[in-house]
């Protein structure tokens, strides 16, 4: 038989098409889940086209006039007669193709790992399948109503990419003039994955090593239409230009006088006109951009700008459902573990973040069903810097710090107390169940992965520091008033916040020790904002406790940080009011710690001065009975058989030196007062002024506390933007 009649026979159907109660044919993810396959007129089903899948059918069929007009919106696309075979390979890269100025969310990738980009939309609202099984709940033949066909039709046109309006293709156009030399960006890349990458997954690193190549080679690739890229690109380039110190070899001077000044500000500011045309971006780079974006913004400004942009990447995360355990089969295991590790990326930096700068909780962790990362062979060797294990180690660090903040944030009840128990063997068993080449003594300095392990035992005193803050300042103002108002009783204090206490101090202890070896071996640089604001409350915390009391250590360990805090501020105004704010935290401890030994050695001279008294008057009675007893035969009692001593007079003490944040008048009404009552009055005076300078601890604005406490209030790196 003729091989064209036999193939013109093959085609022929018995039913026509519009009368079949099976599809035609399906495409393999449907064929996989033997779920009805219902084409459209983009060449993909409406399953794959609703979720944004890989859409492939193993027949190639005969054309149709949908399919027509489907190469001819291609064709329109490749007005220069470009080659067309990629997409006839990949039907779903015909979707919506207008011109070269339109993008897909896919187009923007390299073709090896589009189906692992492009973020599922379809698990929030999967209204093929609610209709599909509406339909066999009613016993209904399982064919596509006209109104779904339509629904098709529509949600295409809604995901078709619009072309770049004028004003949008010139912020394309001048950051990509802004781009550096191949040779600059090949270094920025390098530094940012030795560096920068830390404990988190920005984004895969083979991947946007080769969308880099593809970018300088190619000067027709798409990813130069792509303000999604060029975006996240940008902000790469900002975020590893902070790290650049770090690589500078011996005796260069070619930019030191420089090193006070941002050197990403260039990369920032295109990034930054580009984030609206980003946040429209249906792809996982609209998440990734302003993460990144975020990241290089804390030192400036953590509460303000770096804090939005965070907020902005984990709204976007959430809206692409990848806080949520997804069992869609349509997900291969590759693009579920990119999705947990940016997830608990985001999530976890932008935790730890509000609870240092002592902001309420973004989201509850009790909608959060994704899996903690784990590891993933055929995509951790492809990173050149595989943190696997310390995204993994960190994640469930953050875990535990969320509970804990809860404890830090407000007055200790009992349920809370009753938990730290709990939250203590947590964190105990977090630091056990490290590996052993977590310990920094095994890991070479100039290695990648010793500042990644010095930020994970950094946030694990944190934690202890934050579970035991409120502790710390609870006991610092009932030793206080114990000894300053003696006649007042301070409340009995549990063993339970004296044990939080001390662990508060013993880790900002161990935390200071961290930062001794970040600066022997080099490693201490600027614009790190977990580094300063880790510094700055261990700093605080030794000095609060310094208060009660002092070992021989401490003034070293407290000049040693104002130290460190002086060389990672440089270049960077606002981190220098942080620490003019911790110097001033000095100045008011030291005249407690000095207030509280005056009221020691006053209260110390008046007992010594009673049990001499007492001791002398005992000896006084005791000659004077037997005087009587002698004299009794001669002498007559009196008639009241009593003798009038007088009471020992207590020592006038003059008062101790007052603190010099209270005014000399409020003392002017005490002057007609005895000295007892006088000294009561001042040192009431003087608690008053410190509880609203230091200890409001047990009652007041507890949050407003802790963040003067912490020094975040003035370490939130605001206002040094217009600076640089």
């Amino acid at each position: 038989m003729d091989p064209t009649a036999a193939a013109r026979k093959r085609r022929r159907r018995r039913v026509a098409e519009e009368n079949r109660k099976r599809a035609a044919r399906a495409c393999d993810r449907c064929k996989a889940r033997k779920s009805k396959c219902v084409e459209s007129s983009f060449g993909q089903c409406q399953r794959c086209l609703t979720g944004n899948l890989d859409c492939k059918f193993e027949n190639f069929r005969e054309r149709t006039p949908l399919d027509e007009d489907s190469q001819s919106v291609h064709s329109h696309a490749n007005p220069h007669g470009t080659s067309t075979s990629h997409a006839r390979d990949s039907p779903r890269d015909n979707i919506c193709a207008e011109s070269q100025e339109l993008l897909s969310p896919e187009s923007a990738l390299s073709q090896g790992l589009v189906k692992h980009v492009v973020a599922d939309n379809s698990q929030r609202v999967q209204w093929p399948n609610i209709l599909s099984r509406l339909r066999e709940a009613f016993s209904l033949e399982p064919q596509a109503a006209p109104e779904e066909r339509d629904m098709v039709a529509m949600q295409a046109r809604m995901i078709k990419p619009k072309a770049l309006h004028p004003y949008e293709l010139t912020r394309l156009r001048a950051a990509i003039d802004a781009f550096p030399p191949r040779p600059v960006a090949d270094f920025l890349l390098s530094v940012f994955t030795k560096h920068a990458t830390d404990t988190f997954f920005y984004f895969d690193q083979a991947q946007i090593t080769d969308d880099i190549e593809e970018f300088y080679t190619n000067p027709t690739s798409n990813l130069r239409s792509d303000p999604s890229f060029i975006g996240l690109a940008m902000a790469t380039f900002a975020l590893a230009s902070q790290w650049t110190t770090l690589e500078r070899p011996e005796g260069s001077d070619i930019i030191r006088n420089r090193e006070s000044s941002d050197l990403g500000r260039i990369f920032h500011r295109h990034a930054k006109t580009l984030m609206p045309d980003i946040l429209d971006r249906s792809c996982l780079r609209s998440i990734q951009a302003p993460f990144v974006l975020g990241v290089y913004l804390m030192p400036a400004n953590a509460i303000g700008s770096s804090y939005v942009y965070m907020g902005m990447a984990l709204r976007k995360a959430l809206t692409f459902d990848l806080h949520l355990n997804l069992e869609d089969q349509g997900i291969d295991e590759r693009e579920k573990e990119v999705r947990r590790r940016l997830w608990w990326s985001i999530y976890s930096l932008e935790r730890c973040t509000t609870v240092k700068l002592n902001r309420p909780r973004s989201i509850s962790a009790d909608i959060i069903t994704a899996l903690i990362p784990s590891p993933y062979p055929p995509l951790d060797r492809l990173q050149t810097y595989d943190n696997i294990h310390f995204q993994i180690a960190y994640s469930r660090l953050i875990k535990i710090l969320d509970q804990v903040a809860d404890l830090g944030d407000n007055q200790m009840n009992v349920e809370q107390l009753l938990r730290c128990s709990e939250w203590e063997a947590d964190l105990k068993e977090w630091k056990r169940s490290l590996p052993q080449n977590f310990k920094l003594d095994h890991i070479d300095p100039k290695a990648p992965s010793y500042r990644t392990v010095f930020h994970l035992y950094l946030n694990y005193y944190y934690s202890w520091i934050t579970m035991g803050k409120v502790s710390l300042v609870t006991v610092a103002r009932s030793r206080l008033r114990q000894h300053l108002l003696p006649e007042h009783h301070a409340p009995q204090l549990s063993g339970t916040v004296k044990r939080l206490s001390d662990s508060c101090t013993k880790a900002a202890r161990k935390l200071l020790r961290l930062f001794e070896n970040l600066t022997n071996t080099q490693n201490i640089t600027r614009f790190s904002f977990t580094d300063f604001q880790g510094c700055s409350i261990a700093t605080i915390v030794t000095l609060v406790s310094g208060i009660l009391e002092r070992d021989s250590g401490y003034e070293a360990r407290v000049a040693f940080g104002l130290d460190c805090l002086r060389n990672m501020a440089a270049g960077n105004m606002t981190a220098q009011m942080g620490v003019r704010f911790v110097e001033a935290v000095r100045s008011i401890t030291n005249e407690a710690a000095e207030k509280l030994h005056c009221a020691s050695s006053c209260r110390n001279r008046h007992e010594d001065v009673n049990s001499h008294s007492t001791s002398a008057y005992n000896q006084w009675a005791e000659w004077l009975t037997v005087q009587e007893q002698e004299d009794t035969s001669c002498h007559p009692q009196t008639e009241s058989g009593q003798l009038q001593t007088s009471s020992t007079s207590q020592p006038a003490i003059g008062p101790c030196l007052p603190w010099h944040a209270i005014d000399d008048d409020i003392f002017h009404n005490t002057s007609s007062l005895p000295p007892q009552d006088i000294r009561e009055a001042r040192n009431n005076q003087w608690l008053e002024a410190t509880d609203q300078y230091l200890f409001s601890g047990l009652h007041g604005d507890e949050q407003t506390l802790l963040m003067g406490l912490t020094g975040l209030d003035a370490l939130d790196f605001s206002g040094l933007t217009d600076q640089l």
